[in-house]
Parts: structure tokens; C-alpha cells; sequence
């Protein structure tokens, strides 16, 4: 479904990735790991089109989407779904009105065909007793799920989701991880999940890619994650700190950490 090909992104003289190369293959899940500074925030945003790489491919279900014009990517920004951190939903409307917006703004479906749309898309992260509600009136959850259904509105292929389990207690995260589940097996769904919960990637990986400094350090599963010994692999599995490690000490380096 997605083939990154030796991918490069550089902010003038920072260089966040550093040749990537990976692939989503169709029905599966795969996380994409690594500590703050790593550059899986920054792949995310090349995979979605958001940015360009420097260097290489990015190919969306066939589609190389790397220099293609903005008119002609947004048709292929139809195949996939993008669950953002902080749900991104819109307050001023109710969750119902917020899955219904893409469906407005892309389809010439009429208001009663989007409306049973609006319902079945509630329907599928259990969300239908909330379709009149604000986001304002949800809990961080339920905004989670609502985010997760607007991204179901044009029907993708591929979801993405950005630290889906950011702010979440872990009952509530597990529900989530649960719902990714969920999609994948009815649906036969393939999902990018941003995430730096290790609780999370041992319920829902199929496949992960780990980034350390710009540099893909692992591309395999899960028993590969658990079984390597590279202390850089091994620390963020465990979440063991060691004193006096290396951290942020100069303004450059902030400003290199918030790039990544």
C-alpha cells in the first residue's frame, strides 16, 4: 500500500531523515517508533503529502506521490485517512456535522445519503449516542473515536494515526488499540500508527519501523523489537534512563528536536 524509498528531509542544514526506506503492505499495521528527535513525525507528514522529501520516493497504492502537483494529490489524499494527535476536530460543530464536512466537501452526495453515512461511520467506532454532541462535551476518548470516524468518512484504504493514545488514561488507550484491531480485521484496513506506547505497538503490530537520529535501527516485528540487543532499541523497550545520558543542551539542538 505504501513503499518509502530511500527518503532524505532536510531543514537547511538539519538533516532529519536520512535515506528511509520501508513499506505498509495491505491489512496490516505498522508503527512507526522512536524517541523525541527520531523523525517519525516528520515521516508521517512526507507519507501524507504534507511535506516533500528532500530525496526519494513516496508511493501511495501505486501512486508517486513525491513531486506530484497538489490538485492531483488530493485525489490520491482520498485513499487515506489522517487521525491527528489532538483529534483536530472542529468545536463549533457537533461530532456529527464534523464527519459529515468531508463527505460535503468532496462527494455530490445529497444531505440524506450523508447523513446515513454520518451514522454508520458512529456506528463503527461506537459512537452513534454521540452524533449530536460537541467535541467540548466528549471525553478525550470518545474525541479520539470521533476523529477516527471523520477519517473513516471518504472510506480509505489506509489510516493514519498520530499518537493516537496521547493524553489517554490506559484503560481508554486500550479502547483505542482495540478499535485499530477492530478496522483492520473487518475491514482489511492498513494503518501507519505514530506512537512511542509500548504498551500499544505489542496489541496492534503487525510490522515496525524504528527511527533513531534520522536513520531507520529497525524494520521487522514485533519478536525482532523484543529480542534486539542495540542499547538504543533495548532503552526505549524498556524505558530504563541511565544519569547523566546525553540530552538537549543547546538552543540549536532544541530547535533540531522540534524539527524531527
Amino acid at each position: 500500500m505504501i513503499e518509502v524509498d530511500n527518503v532524505t528531509k532536510s531543514f537547511g542544514d538539519f538533516v532529519v531523515l536520512r535515506g528511509v526506506t520501508c513499506q505498509l503492505r495491505r491489512g496490516e499495521t505498522m508503527c512507526v517508533l522512536g524517541g523525541s528527535g527520531g523523525g517519525k513525525s516528520t515521516l508521517l507528514k512526507i507519507m501524507i503529502g504534507a511535506i516533500r522529501p528532500t530525496s526519494g520516493r513516496v508511493i501511495i497504492d501505486g501512486d508517486d506521490i513525491s513531486r506530484m502537483p497538489e490538485a492531483q494529490l488530493n485525489k490520491v489524499r482520498r485513499k487515506f485517512g489522517v487521525m491527528f494527535q489532538g483529534g483536530a476536530l472542529l468545536n463549533s460543530m457537533t461530532v456529527g456535522e464534523n464527519i459529515a464536512l468531508p463527505l460535503h466537501y468532496h462527494t455530490k452526495l445529497d444531505a440524506d445519503t450523508i447523513g446515513t453515512m454520518v451514522k454508520i461511520k458512529l456506528q463503527q467506532v461506537d459512537l452513534l449516542h454521540a452524533e449530536h454532541r460537541l467535541p467540548a462535551e466528549l471525553s478525550g476518548g470518545m474525541q479520539k473515536r470521533a476523529a477516527v470516524a471523520r477519517a473513516l468518512a471518504l472510506d480509505p484504504k489506509i489510516l493514519f494515526y498520530d499518537e493516537p493514545s496521547a493524553g489517554l488514561d490506559p484503560i481508554t488507550t486500550t479502547r483505542v488499540d482495540f478499535l485499530i484491531n477492530k478496522l483492520r480485521d473487518r475491514m482489511r484496513m492498513s494503518n501507519v500508527v505514530v506512537t512511542h506506547v509500548m504498551e500499544s505497538v505489542q496489541r496492534i503490530a503487525d510490522h515496525i519501523v524504528m527511527l533513531d537520529k534520522g536513520n531507520v535501527i529497525l524494520d521487522g516485528t514485533l519478536a525482532d523489537l523484543m529480542a534486539s540487543e542495540d542499547p538504543r532499541i533495548s532503552t526505549f523497550r524498556t524505558g530504563e534512563y541511565a544519569e547523566g545520558a546525553e540530552g538537549i543542551t543547546s538552543t540549536a539542538d532544541y530547535m533540531k528536536d522540534l524539527l524531527m
